[in-house]
């Protein structure tokens, strides 16, 4: 039941050429700790700060004896169970039976010499173990979740690539390993929900195109997505009919459902304002919630937007840097856990409890109420999950620790695992999955056209300066060559989204067989050329 926002990656674009060669092949973009120590779900009582004792003197004066002792930090209900290895930086993926989990960045496996990729593992004895039935096909695969039971029935939800574009992709868990049930290029799972016997994913598009549902498991459900109005201020949602086909009124960026088997889609309208996509149980057509955004800052790649059940039958909660509960068919928005803070992550318990991370400590809410939860040591936790038994699963400090749970286990013995207290390794490059400009991102990049790779390092693209002579308008416009995963673009950095629109539309229209589009990114640069549009000349 997650999605993911991630930064575009040029090179999950598929770009026309324009007297560069034949089309490329693109691959896959503070809050404040808390000052009063709250105790976490589970934990000892509130510590006492012993005040200082005193005897009566000679005179009969009060005289201190004792100096005054700072209060312990409060007790963690935390335990750790197994060590993290070094440089990986792992999620978590509690099912029945067993806690599995995935590398979210490129990890090569102990006994390995050339197989570098995305692993799956799973915790056994204390250890992470990665055996090689769990070991995916493909290269750069992006696990978002994983449902069912271990061993012998589990779905698992990814984002691999073509080297064009990204691919939504089901797999399922075989006697000899993972089994590929669906791979649909150009699109990506927003999250998975368990619609009464059925487990259903919604896909949506990795840049322009349509959603839809795939049925993982179980009788198919049937339900309609609401197409974006093709007139007003929505014309043109579809990319001013770059696409044969009506993109969804929201475009979704997670999918989830309520106890009872309301399903929702959260995501962005045409005119880039939060909104939610509604089926109530039963019913085959939605209906569109327009709700407030959960967060004033600005997107970021370091932020999961997710639908989770919450406590009541038919709630749940949105998070995508803030929060937000639905509940009685209206979206509202909550406190956020300490403030200022960010929501970077979160899972949902059994019973509705909210687990949220944000930049510097783990929550809980419980009712109407955060709570802080502390973690040994005070390490910074990197993500968070909660099984269906209860158990709460935390990556931080190096290892993973767990609280609670009907097989809950002792862990680890005192002193055998050591706990990180410093900033954890930085994980090795992680290729994301690209995502569309817009009036939120902060840097929208028009990604003119690629290199072919027999054109020259300086060259000047004559028809795109032709093109765009005399129309000084886009002078704020900054031109760049960049490059991503070896292949190199030809871009240019816009201000606003209205001019990323306007250099897209000119381009489009005058450079024939084009295919400009706008993406959220921060690439790097290799070369900038410099433009006089009064004259269409490369300034000197």
């Amino acid at each position: 039941m997650s999605g993911r926002r991630a930064w575009w990656g040029l090179g999950g674009l598929v770009m026309a050429m324009a007297g560069c060669g034949p089309v490329p092949a693109p691959q896959a973009a503070d809050g404040p700790r808390a000052e009063a120590a709250a105790q976490g779900p589970g934990a000892a009582g509130p510590a006492s700060a012993a005040g200082a004792s005193s005897t009566a003197g000679a005179a009969g004066g009060v005289k201190a004896d004792e100096a005054a002792k700072p209060a312990p930090p409060p007790k963690s209900a935390f335990a750790p169970v197994a060590q993290i290895p070094a440089d990986v930086e792992l999620r978590l993926h509690p099912v029945e039976g067993a806690l599995l989990v995935s590398t979210s960045n490129l990890t090569m496996l102990e006994g390995e010499q050339t197989d570098v990729a995305a692993a799956v593992g799973v915790l056994k004895d204390g250890k992470i173990e990665f055996p090689k039935r769990l070991r995916l096909p493909g290269w750069w695969v992006s696990v978002m979740d994983v449902h069912g039971r271990y061993p012998d029935q589990l779905d698992l939800i990814a984002t691999g690539t073509t080297g064009r574009t990204g691919v939504a992709e089901h797999y399922a868990l075989g006697a000899k390993g993972w089994e590929r049930r669906v791979s649909s290029a150009g699109q990506w799972f927003t999250g998975v929900a368990r619609m009464g016997s059925s487990l259903v994913g919604l896909a949506g598009p990795s840049m322009i195109g349509p959603s839809r549902f795939i049925t993982l498991r179980g009788p198919g459900v049937g339900l309609t997505i609401t197409p974006a109005p093709r007139k007003g201020e929505c014309r043109g949602f579809d990319f001013e009919g770059a696409s044969p086909y009506a993109e969804a009124e929201v475009r979704p960026e997670a999918f989830g459902a309520t106890r009872d088997g309301t399903a929702l889609s959260y995501g962005r309208n045409c005119r880039g304002e939060s909104a939610l996509e509604v089926w109530k149980r039963g019913e085959k057509r939605s209906t569109i919630v327009p709700v407030p955004a959960p967060s004033e800052e600005q997107e970021a790649d370091d932020v999961r937007t997710l639908i989770l059940p919450g406590p009541g039958d038919g709630e749940a909660w949105i998070v995508d840097g803030g929060v937000l509960r639905y509940q009685g068919g209206e979206a509202k928005k909550i406190d956020p856990p300490a403030k200022g803070a960010r929501v970077l992550t979160a899972s949902a318990a059994p019973d509705g409890t909210l687990w949220a991370l944000t930049d510097d400590a783990l929550f809980a809410r419980k009712g109407d109420a955060w709570e802080q939860a502390p973690l040994p040591d005070g390490v910074k936790a990197r993500d968070v999950a909660v099984g269906s038994d209860g158990a709460v699963w935390v990556a931080a400090g190096g290892a993973i620790l767990k609280h609670g749970g009907a097989s809950e286990a002792a862990g680890a013995a005192p002193g055998t695992l050591q706990l990180q207290k410093g900033p954890p390794p930085t994980p090795k490059e992680n290729r994301t999955l690209p995502r569309p400009g817009g009036p939120k991102c902060p840097q929208n990049l028009v990604v003119l056209y690629t290199f072919s790779k027999t054109a020259p390092d300086d060259y000047d693209f004559p028809l795109t300066r032709k093109a765009l002579k005399g129309r000084t308008e886009f002078s704020p416009a900054r031109f760049v060559v960049t490059r991503d995963m070896g292949q190199r673009f030809f871009a240019a950095f816009v201000p606003t989204w209205d001019l990323a629109k306007k250099l897209e539309e000119r381009i489009k229209t005058d450079v024939q067989g084009s295919a400009p589009q706008i993406v959220c990114a921060r690439p790097e640069v290799v070369r900038e050329l410099k433009l006089d549009l009064r004259t269409g000349e490369v300034a000197k």
